[in-house]
């Protein structure tokens, strides 16, 4: 069965696919055994790689490694598959890694569900809800992830009461699993719910449920632009209308079919026999018999037979049994009678039909014996069905009782907890604030004078400096400017000479420039970072947000960028050196990052992470701390030795 490309919930199977797929130990839900080795091994091969290569995953990254190999090894080697999955369930305690966790266990689900160890997996698909249920208390979940987790166990759930044969639940967690597909509009995925709905309904005899679902999902697959998705609905509309006995629609409905599984015959050979059987029925629908062509779809069908399982093999060797019967090829039609029945002991309720066939044949063969044995064998098997029926839906209907009853409960206690919470929150809050208020008063006290203290002194040597600026540029540039003028005039020393004059010039007018730039008190601390990163090599400079600052800040943020860039440039040999100003409502923070040799971590002491109360570094980093400090600024440091360092300053505004 082919699914949209696009990453979303588990694909719904429907009831044929699903046998098939535990015929083959293959129930993982959405691939075959080719289509996922062609892919998958490539997949885990590299993976494994990695692991063993000298820089292996950390972290997120080892976990969702971990969870990806579990997930590629589930169709051809559980014991490496479960390997793997103990290993993501412990990393994900260690990192509180729930989506992962929830992701591992429905896997351990699904290798139970192969085995037929249907209790197993159910409880082990409870789990998996159960940590789903906690990602929604987490922001770090998007409701999309948590969308995406909770319908694919239903999916996986509805499957799995849906190859037990027990409808009511199957059909239960596919609805629940529908508003999710509806949401999204995940249009396949709606289509190919409808359809085992509506495979469900038609096993429990309820043709008119059977006839909507099948109809809607008609309409989705129509509206997905996938005519397979179109097909599969109309499979089991088909055989509905052939048994209402409605030539019209059965006509039109069988058709189309038809002209869509014969030019996918080799990619669908299972669902082409079982349209060719259809194709059968309907020519020999009462009124409008074509016996040539439906003798032409039973040889089509039955050269197929050999390469079918079991309840396929059974379904085309009725039809032609039937076609047999209607020409009175009576013998013939006791071969493929018998073909088409299980063995006494393992009997369901589709052979009760096939039975009535039988007796019919061996009535007309003069066989009266054995025609009264398989009238007696058709009514056992009905009256097993009908008590096993009633049974297993008394069933089913205790278990949503009992779940419902539970959910129900669940949702009183967390309203319940969440009134509790409410009051203690808010007598809690009541407090904290009072308490809070009385500090905060302290301290905007004690901030507002050290804010005056250093807007004083920060004015006092916003002056000193333009002082200093002018006195550079006036006087000692101008100075030197003469001393280069006499150094060409005959008897001087040569190129030497005047290069290295000309280096003392154009330092003396970086100092004077940066000491008080013109930039900064005319256009703002923006522009005035744009200018000095156009002079030095290898810096860019980027702004983000409207930065609105005070002289004093801005000052102060200037005089911070221009020491972590002469620290890049002069200690960390850096090519490259990104500047970034951005500021929001609550703060505004300078980053200064480099691609230099990084900052050596202190001896014997673990590779660093970023650390607010670090005081690595020298006499610069110690100015642009107490800089900052009059702000309640922060410093932080990300470096690695040889990795580069990335250096914020953040001022709370």
């Amino acid at each position: 069965m082919r699914y949209r490309p696009h990453p979303r919930p588990l694909s719904l199977m429907g009831g044929e696919r699903l046998r098939i797929a535990m015929a083959a130990c293959l129930a993982f839900c959405f691939l075959t055994v080719a289509a996922y080795d062609d892919y998958r091994n490539a997949r885990v091969d590299s993976l494994e790689a990695a692991l063993k290569s000298s820089n292996p995953p950390k972290g997120e990254q080892l976990l969702r490694a971990y969870d990806e190999l579990m997930r590629g090894y589930l169709p051809f080697d559980s014991a490496k598959a479960s390997d793997y999955g103990r290993k993501a369930l412990a990393l994900s305690y260690e990192l509180n890694g729930l989506n992962v966790r929830q992701n591992v266990i429905r896997h351990f689900a699904q290798m139970h569900y192969a085995r037929e160890e249907y209790d197993e997996a159910v409880a082990l698909y409870q789990q998996a809800l159960a940590i789903v249920d906690t990602m929604t208390t987490l922001k770090r979940y998007t409701e999309k992830d948590i969308d995406d987790a909770r319908s694919t166990i239903y999916g996986n759930m509805g499957n799995l009461y849906n190859i037990q044969d027990k409808a009511h639940l199957a059909i239960h967690y596919y609805q629940l699993a529908l508003p999710i597909f509806e949401k999204y509009d995940w249009r396949e995925s709606q289509a190919i719910l409808y359809t085992n709905i509506g495979e469900l309904y038609g096993t429990m005899g309820n043709e008119a449920e059977a006839l909507r679902n099948y109809l809607l999902a008609i309409e989705q697959g129509q509206a997905s632009g996938d005519s397979l998705m179109v097909a599969m609905p109309r499979k089991g509309l088909a055989s509905l209308y052939i048994g209402q006995g409605n030539y019209a629609k059965a006509r039109e409905t069988t058709e189309q079919c038809y002209a869509y599984y014969h030019a996918h015959r080799t990619e669908e050979p299972e669902a082409y026999s079982e349209v060719l059987a259809s194709m059968v029925r309907l020519n020999m629908m009462d009124g409008h018999q074509d016996l040539t062509a439906a003798k032409k779809y039973a040889q089509e069908a039955l050269a197929l037979a050999d390469h079918l399982r079991f309840e396929l093999q059974a379904d085309v060797y009725a039809a032609a049994c039937e076609l047999a019967m209607t020409e009175k090829r009576w013998k013939e039609a006791l071969g493929y009678g018998l073909k088409s029945i299980h063995p006494d002991s393992l009997a369901i309720s589709s052979d009760a039909g096939c039975y009535r066939l039988l007796a019919e044949i061996y009535s007309e063969l003069g066989q009266k014996d054995k025609a009264q044995e398989y009238i007696q064998k058709m009514n056992e098997v009905m009256t097993r069905y009908a008590t096993d029926h009633y049974q297993s839906g008394l069933s089913q209907m205790e278990v949503l009782y009992e779940t419902e009853k539970k959910e129900a409960r669940i949702a009183q206690l967390t309203s319940e907890r969440r009134l509790h919470l409410w009051v203690i929150g808010i007598g809690c809050l009541v407090l904290v604030v009072t308490v809070l208020l009385f500090f905060y008063l302290q301290l905007a006290h004690r901030r507002q004078k050290a804010l005056l203290a250093a807007k004083v002194a920060l004015e006092t040597e916003a002056r000193e400096r333009h002082i200093l600026a002018r006195d550079l540029h006036d006087s000692l540039g101008s100075m030197l400017s003469l001393l280069k003028i006499k150094s060409n005039s005959p008897g001087t020393e040569g190129n030497d000479y005047q290069k290295l004059l000309d280096d003392i010039i154009v330092e003396v007018r970086r100092v004077s420039h940066h000491l008080m730039p013109e930039e900064l008190l005319r256009s703002g601390l923006e522009s005035a970072l744009h200018d000095f990163a156009v002079s030095v090599p290898g810096a860019h400079f980027m702004a983000t947000g409207a930065i609105s600052l005070s002289k004093e800040q801005e000052l102060t943020l200037y005089r911070c960028a221009y020491e972590l860039v002469n620290n890049a440039l002069k200690h960390a040999k850096a090519s490259h050196i990104d500047i970034q100003l951005t500021q929001d409502e609550h703060e505004v923070t300078l980053t200064v990052s480099d691609d230099g040799k990084g900052i050596q971590p202190p001896p014997q002491t673990p590779q660093p992470t970023p650390d607010t109360s670090r005081k690595e570094g020298g006499m610069g980093l110690q100015n642009i701390r107490e800089r900052i400090e009059p702000y309640h600024g922060v410093l932080r440091i990300v470096s690695n030795e040889d990795d580069g360092t990335e250096i914020n300053v953040t001022l709370p505004l």
